[in-house]
């Protein structure tokens, strides 16, 4: 019978893989990507998988109950710039909405890049000038064609376009939301002119207001399709002739799985598929915990991103950047900086930089031997002393420490005029820093007070650094959770089937009305969320749930008058009536003041319901955690190990986590050992063992 969970996620540097047994054991498994075949970092995590529990792959496959993965393969095309040649096809007189970028120079820039405001540059051009089409058509904001579709010129443009090395196509025509007629005829006429490229519809992905986001949106999707359909059909096509029966599922965006079917037509909802898996995790550990607010922290490789669980919640935005480039679809929030364990520390202008730029899995680290030489956060950790270099990955990996001296010597130490110990503290000072601005970025500037929350520190160097980027906010509970260095791939096998339906089709309350029951029609409010409902139902269906699984929610889009950004407000579930809607303005009104200010909202304008969207969610494997016996805590073995800290060599207590038992205490300086991650308890700082084997560090009293 098969009952084991496989859940993995393809980073940038690593590939991580979680197995999740009927009696909550859980296998962590670890294994370098390759970036040009991500399904062989897969594979070898459960080659490894396989070989701890017994099996041959051929075995483990034919267990497997459910298989899912979150991938960077969308992200790193688009940073890379390794995506397909897209044709874009626009209602004729609005062929520039692209080029013209509404005017910004500085859009997906961070505030350091912005300060050169006299050297910007526009982003690159999703769809460069001479490949978008314009096609004779008109529909206006009620639907209603005004000017039919001129065929034979949409023929001739998909020529002209195909002929200029457009490998795949993106449509979006104007209001083509409230009537796709002839988007849909559009890509009829693809399809004849072209046979063999895919097409992506606007009203289809993105069926909303915003001319400039849905046409870029609708781009870059089509423009990821090749490359995401190649890297899930290769994934998949492996895993099944190995053995494997059931039908792979995709972590989408907004933190939730669909099975890879269903993923093609929507290529560019996985662009965030990886880091999501984190924040989900730490949801699921927060419910376990009783932790309502937390800050989730994931460093890896090549990045460190942050993510908000809100009141139980992951929080979700409308959009999401890759690089410089928007992504209109919704998304759980994830702000990254370029800061990871590979991310290489260099000298200019007499200062010390570290990031973005990262050593990657290949050549990596110069500690891992694999042919990198400049000195990277991890080969800090190492020479410092955090990280065993007999025991890195459980063994399987031993750090040439020596390598890392030399490395951090050469390219740190003598242009500063430091000892190689004080060049690696700085280097560790500096990414830290990075680290702890990010948070800042998430919580004190949207106004919230970063103490109010817990921190969950995963990722394969989170958990060493996180006693440091957390202290600095005055964060007083640290959770490090026992998949933490796969705790996105544990969140993958966390995560439920969703399904998301949305549509802009506007409701107006005029100026100056007082009562907006009426206004805003309930009962058109009602169809809206009927038809979304239904669509939403419809796909996780298709996906396999059962109908008295699926939870729906729904949410309106508003905003008063005249304004052109929204909040996105939840609606209960139950009938949509006039006091429904006086409550929806209620919590309208109180959000907007939480967020913009106390009198900052202006009722007397009117206000506007300018997009509808359900989500549907249905468990697709809960998983049950093993707990452990509190026995035993007092006989947890321990040695010493010299670190260098605050400028000086410390000895500091090492343990080995598998030791280790609930109710046992550690005060710092004090690191903790798991097979494929280190956890530092700092100065001040007490952790204890929770029964999910999670260590929680406090300051101590």
């Amino acid at each position: 019978m098969s009952t084991l969970l496989v859940a993995s996620d393809i980073g940038g540097t690593f590939t991580d893989t979680v197995t999740i047994d009927a009696d909550g054991e859980i296998g962590r498994y670890k294994a370098p990507t390759v970036p040009d075949d991500p399904a062989q970092g897969v594979l070898a995590t459960l080659e490894l998988a396989a070989d701890e529990r017994g099996q041959d792959l051929a075995e483990l496959l034919r267990s497997v109950s459910l298989f899912a993965h979150g991938t960077t393969v969308a992200t790193n095309a688009m940073l890379e710039g390794k995506r397909a040649t897209v044709g874009l096809i626009q209602t004729r007189g609005f062929g520039d909405t692209v080029p013209i970028m509404r005017g910004f120079k500085s859009l997906g820039l961070d505030e350091d890049a912005i300060k050169s405001f006299r050297s910007l540059v526009k982003q690159e051009l999703v769809v460069p000038k001479r490949l978008i089409g314009e096609v004779t058509e008109r529909v206006d904001y009620r639907g209603r064609v005004i000017l039919p579709l001129d065929e034979q010129d949409v023929r001739a443009t998909v020529r002209r376009l195909r002929d200029a090395g457009a490998e795949t196509f993106a449509v979006s025509l104007l209001w083509s939301f409230k009537n796709d007629a002839h988007e849909r005829r559009v890509a009829e006429i693809v399809a004849e002119e072209a046979p063999d490229a895919l097409v992506s519809l606007s009203s289809q992905l993105l069926p909303r207001m915003g001319e400039y986001k849905r046409s870029v949106t609708t781009a870059l999707n089509a423009s990821l399709r090749p490359v995401v359909r190649r890297a899930v059909r290769s994934l998949d096509g492996r895993l099944r002739d190995g053995g494997m029966r059931t039908e792979p599922l995709l972590m989408q965006s907004g933190g939730g799985l669909t099975p890879i079917s269903e993923i093609d037509e929507q290529a560019a909802s996985t662009v965030m598929s990886g880091p999501v898996g984190g924040v989900v995790a730490c949801q699921y550990y927060g419910d376990l915990d009783g932790q309502r607010n937390i800050v989730a922290t994931d460093m890896g490789g090549t990045s460190f991103e942050v993510g908000l669980i809100l009141d139980g919640e992951a929080h979700i935005a409308n959009s999401t950047w890759v690089g410089r480039h928007e992504i209109a679809l919704p998304s759980v929030s994830v702000r990254t900086v370029g800061a990871g364990s590979g991310s290489i520390a260099s000298v200019s202008g007499g200062l010390l930089r570290v990031g973005p730029e990262s050593a990657g899995a290949v050549p990596g680290s110069a500690c891992y031997g694999r042919g990198g030489t400049r000195p990277t956060v991890a080969d800090a950790d190492a020479v410092l002393g955090y990280l065993n270099p007999d025991n890195f990955l459980g063994g399987r990996l031993k750090l040439d420490v020596e390598a890392a001296r030399e490395a951090i010597r050469i390219h740190v130490a003598e242009p500063l005029g430091l000892g190689i110990e004080e060049a690696a503290e700085g280097i560790k000072t500096i990414v830290d820093a990075r680290m702890a601005d990010l948070i800042r970025a998430a919580t004190i500037e949207q106004g919230y007070d970063p103490a109010d929350f817990a921190l969950y520190a995963y990722g394969g160097a989170g958990p060493t650094h996180a006693f440091s980027y957390g202290r600095e906010l005055g964060i007083g509970t640290i959770v490090v959770p026992l998949t933490a260095s796969v705790h996105s791939a544990f969140g993958v096998a966390a995560a439920d089937l969703i399904a998301t339906e949305e549509l802009s089709d506007p409701i107006l309350s005029p100026p100056g009305t007082v009562d907006h029951a009426a206004a805003l029609d309930p009962a058109g409010v009602q169809a809206r969320f009927d038809k979304l409902s239904a669509a939403a139902t419809a796909r996780l269906e298709r996906a396999g749930a059962a109908p008295e699984a699926i939870r729906l929610t729904r949410v309106a889009e508003m905003r008063f008058r005249f304004q052109i950004n929204e909040l996105s407000v939840p609606i209960p579930d139950g009938p949509i009536d006039a006091d429904t809607i006086r409550a929806l303005v209620a919590r309208f009104i109180e959000s907007y003041e939480a967020r913009f200010g106390e009198g900052s909202a202006f009722e007397a304008a009117g206000i506007e319901m300018t997009t509808f969207r359900v989500v549907g969610r249905s468990p697709a494997a809960r998983p049950t955690l093993r707990t452990f016996d509190p026995g035993a805590a007092a006989a947890a073995e321990e040695t010493t190990r010299a670190i260098f800290s605050d400028g000086a060599w410390r000895d500091a207590r090492v343990l080995r986590h598998e030791a280790l038992r609930p109710g046992l205490e550690i005060d710092g300086l004090a690191v903790v050992e798991m097979k494929d991650t280190t956890i530092v308890v700092g100065d001040g700082q007490r952790a204890s063992v929770d029964d999910r084997g999670s260590l929680v560090i406090r300051l101590a009293a």
